[in-house]
């Protein structure tokens, strides 16, 4: 769905800088996780939903003035279907959709604020360009988490104007053809201009196949992962929800390799018994000596447990987080450091 101009006004986590800066705020913290079922399906009243979340962060000991924020941002919050993290102190209230992974309830008071679950979901994301060509054009978006913004549109050459009166068919033929791939070249330079500008790393295509395959020949692939996707045409009104799902899944498997591949190199180094260590105490020392460059938590860790702690000095002493399934380390938590100590 694209974002509408009530969705933009509200205070949302859309990136890592938004969680270090939550971390970074003093307590204490009211954080819930907590289903939103759109209207019409069964268990649809989201207000109930959050009264019970409400309540035990009343029970827990939460500021009158957080819970006056979060009903509030509860209160606005577009019913779109997925699971949604909230959390306020005594200042402001934020949010984050978890569409990436099935997360539990949650209600959680303390100095810290449980941001485990918005740290998987935006960690290693990064917008997507998506194009909707043809032959004679493109409709440029951007996807940004969840939503699709339109960015733009290109407007290519007809080949109706660069055909001359009489001349034979199979002339016709090759002028077309170099007007589709003028076309071409036009709309990728359009989707890289874009892409570095809002520093992207996939590009998706949908559309008029032989337009796209076009495209991508345009398209440098070593700087962008280009994907082509059977989505729907130009001009058809249901494409653009269509291109937004697949955009989502497309990233999502992307990041999903890029964090099979970060695992693995914690395994390597775990074995060579070189940069790798293991262990909630002992990635917290590498931790606090500013060593750790990317620490690893288990996604089987639960919520509102000192791995928050553990990710906040991660990324406050300018370190990367990964969240994954079946680590297989002790308690859950390893690190890989930037340099090894006798």
């Amino acid at each position: 769905m694209t974002k509408t101009e009530s969705a933009r006004a509200l205070n949302e986590l859309t990136g890592v800088d938004d969680v270090v800066a939550r971390y970074g705020r003093p307590g204490p913290h009211a954080t819930v996780i907590m289903q939103f079922p759109p209207p019409g399906q069964a268990g649809d009243d989201r207000m109930v939903r959050w009264h019970v979340r409400r309540s035990e962060l009343v029970d827990a000991g939460a500021a009158d003035r957080a819970l006056d924020l979060l009903d509030a941002l509860v209160d606005a919050l577009e019913p779109r279907g997925e699971t949604v993290l909230l959390t306020a102190d005594e200042t402001d209230a934020t949010f984050c959709w978890l569409s990436d992974h099935t997360v539990g309830p949650l209600a959680h008071v303390g100095s810290c604020p449980a941001l485990l679950a918005a740290l998987d979901e935006l960690a290693d994301r990064s917008p997507v360009i998506v194009a909707i060509v043809d032959h004679l054009g493109a409709e440029l978006f951007e996807l940004d988490h969840l939503d699709l913004s339109e960015i733009g549109s290109v407007k290519g050459d007809h080949v109706q104007t660069h055909r001359h009166t009489g001349g034979d068919q199979a002339g016709y033929q090759r002028r077309a053809e170099a007007v589709y791939e003028r076309n071409a070249d036009t709309i990728a330079r359009q989707i890289t201009e874009h892409a570095v500008h809002a520093g992207a790393r996939l590009v998706v295509l949908t559309g008029d196949d032989r337009e796209a395959a076009a495209v991508t020949d345009h398209l440098d692939t070593h700087r962008f992962n280009v994907v082509t996707m059977q989505a729907g045409a130009r001009h058809d009104p249901h494409v653009a929800e269509r291109v937004r799902r697949a955009a989502i899944e497309q990233s999502l498997h992307d990041r999903r390799t890029r964090r099979a591949t970060a695992v693995d190199h914690l395994r390597e180094e775990l074995g060579r018994h070189a940069l790798g260590v293991q262990g909630r105490a002992a990635t917290a020392a590498a931790i606090a000596e500013s060593r750790v460059a990317t620490t690893f938590l288990d996604r089987s860790t639960p919520p509102a447990t000192d791995t928050d702690l553990l990710a906040r000095d991660t990324l406050l002493f300018g370190g990367t987080v990964v969240v994954a399934n079946d680590l297989g380390v002790t308690d859950g938590v390893a690190a890989i450091v930037r340099y090894a100590t006798e």
